[in-house]
């Protein structure tokens, strides 16, 4: 049984799987997106510069270096909204393009250690953070209460109040983290790639670990179901699954879907999900590809505008579940 719900006022605001050998090793192939490594492709996007009003979902493409704009409704693509620049060395891997509290869009690259801010008509702003920071292999971010926090894989989870102005890390624990998602009470999920204890987890406000919710292989970015009472998604690079389950463990759902990055719930019902290949809508029951919304390798995906949401969390803690 669930042991919170999820009601939204509105929208929720706030074939290659990489380009690689066929025989490469799974583990190796692992270790190349863990790092963010694979191998560049031309810009060649038709719609670059489209403006487009909110809402919109922003997803970059880290061949292409482009963020992308698709349908909250359907996830048709609907243009590339901005490059992200090449400021430290000549190449690049954006991962997680987010709108923050101050009107900018942040967005994390992987492989430059880095998060840039735009303006909301897509123009490039500045550096927020960088490794003169003390980032390294930069992947999902989120903000809670004005603050940015940035995963990375030197297995901490930073945090900035401004540029280049880093507080104690949220997270140092040993965990490898790729993405972070607050709920709304300041607790936070977690997805863990450290090798052999791969996993979802959950924090509590303070960063201190209260429980695994549910071991995966490779998970990466983890998202509020908005249409599923008390419900989470998250997409799974090695296990090849996108997983509906609940705060307590719960599995709701699996389905298959190959070298899984970023996952959404669309307005129309169906899932809207990212791999090497490019962004696909699915059927949420079978996994069935509905429709390729754009080609490219995909990453993670947020939601720019569509108005306040509301969301209530109830969660019973078992003691044998906490460390």
């Amino acid at each position: 049984m669930r042991k919170f719900s999820l009601f939204a006022a509105g929208i929720l605001c706030a074939g290659l799987l990489l380009a690689l050998p066929a025989m490469v090793p799974a583990e190796e192939i692992d270790s190349l997106e863990e790092k963010g490594l694979e191998e560049e492709g031309p810009p060649g996007h038709p719609y670059f510069g489209t403006r487009v009003d909110p809402p919109y979902l922003l997803i970059p493409d880290s061949t292409s270096d482009m963020v992308g704009m698709y349908s909250p409704v359907d996830g048709t693509y609907l243009g590339d909204m901005f490059e992200v620049p090449q400021i430290y060395g000549s190449s690049s891997t954006p991962i997680n393009a987010v709108p923050g509290p101050d009107g900018f869009i942040y967005v994390s690259d992987q492989v430059q250690d880095a998060v840039f801010r735009f303006d909301m008509d897509g123009n490039y702003f500045d550096v927020f953070a960088d490794g003169a920071d003390g980032l390294n292999n930069v992947r999902g971010i989120d903000f809670r209460d004005g603050l940015l926090y940035v995963t990375s894989g030197d297995d901490f989870v930073a945090v900035f109040d401004g540029p280049h102005n880093r507080l104690p890390d949220f997270i140092n624990d040993g965990s490898d983290p790729f993405d972070i998602l607050f709920l709304p009470d300041g607790r936070a999920l977690l997805t863990d790639i450290q090798g052999s204890t791969d996993n979802v987890r959950l924090y509590d406000t303070d960063g201190s670990l209260l429980y695994e919710v549910f071991p995966v292989n490779f998970p990466e970015q983890v998202q509020i179901d908005t249409e599923l009472p008390g419900a989470f998604l998250n997409n799974s690079f090695s296990a090849d699954l996108i997983t509906d389950f609940d705060i307590d463990g719960t599995i709701e759902s699996q389905i298959f879907f190959n070298g899984g990055r970023g996952v959404y719930r669309l307005e129309n019902g169906n899932l809207l999900a990212t791999a090497g290949d490019g962004v696909w809508e699915l059927d949420p029951v079978t996994g069935d590809p509905i429709e390729q919304e754009n080609t490219g390798s995909a990453r993670f995906i947020e939601l720019v505008g569509g108005g306040p949401a509301a969301i209530e969390v109830y969660m019973d803690i078992k003691p044998g579940n906490c460390p």
